[in-house]
């Protein structure tokens, strides 16, 4: 660009300049686009909370509360962890960790074992879990499907003589959109095996009222 046509090209920049400063502007504020999961207008509430088994040695317990307003549990974000408390003796752990619903009523308990495991029925629209096992391998397995089982984490490590590396963590996010009508139920569950330890389960869960 020579001299002469950058002038000219300055010169004509600031007769618009002028032009858009001499009249009104409006500054219009920009719409947020919404990805998935934003709030749409309504934030559906939000509840938390969390409890500890201590020195857990190849038993388990369960914690319960009533759904006291009809509603559609739309997520539950679980975290659970576990650490030894013992290194003697050494070996593996098992930490199995769920939740219900329980339909109509407080849930029901099997302490086989001492394991505390709730009863929830089988589910009318699956048949019966089939085993194929043609090498004759030790295989446990439940029978049948849980109904409003909504969530279900195994946590399994070794601890060695030093304990060192044996703690073990899982966070699970899900969404259920399960319905839960008053009077129901929801129960977590938590059991062990092996080595003696401490687990933690911390709830949050995101719902809407019906």
């Amino acid at each position: 660009m020579t001299v002469d046509s950058r002038r000219e090209f300055l010169r004509r920049s600031s007769v618009v300049l002028g032009t858009v400063a001499a009249g009104s502007v409006a500054m219009v504020n920009p719409s947020p686009v919404r990805g998935a999961g934003m709030p749409t207008g309504r934030i559906d509430p939000v509840v938390g909370f969390g409890w500890e088994i201590t020195n857990l040695d190849n038993n388990g317990a369960d914690v319960y509360f009533e759904v006291e307003s009809a509603m559609t549990l739309n997520s539950v974000n679980i975290d659970v962890a576990f650490s030894p408390t013992s290194t003697s003796p050494t070996g593996n752990v098992s930490v199995l960790c769920a939740a219900y619903a329980s339909r109509g009523g407080v849930p029901t308990f099997n302490n086989t074992g001492g394991h505390a495991y709730v009863t929830n029925p089988a589910s009318s629209n699956f048949g019966s879990v089939t085993l194929y096992n043609p090498n004759g391998l030790s295989v446990s397995y439940n029978s049948s499907l849980a109904q409003d089982q909504l969530y279900a984490v195994s946590l399994k490590t070794w601890v060695p003589s030093t304990g060192s590396a044996a703690a073990t963590s899982r966070q699970v996010l899900a969404n259920p959109s399960l319905s839960l009508s008053v009077g129901d139920y929801v129960v977590f569950h938590i059991d062990h095996e092996g080595v003696p330890g401490d687990a933690e389960m911390q709830v949050v869960l995101e719902y809407s009222l019906a």
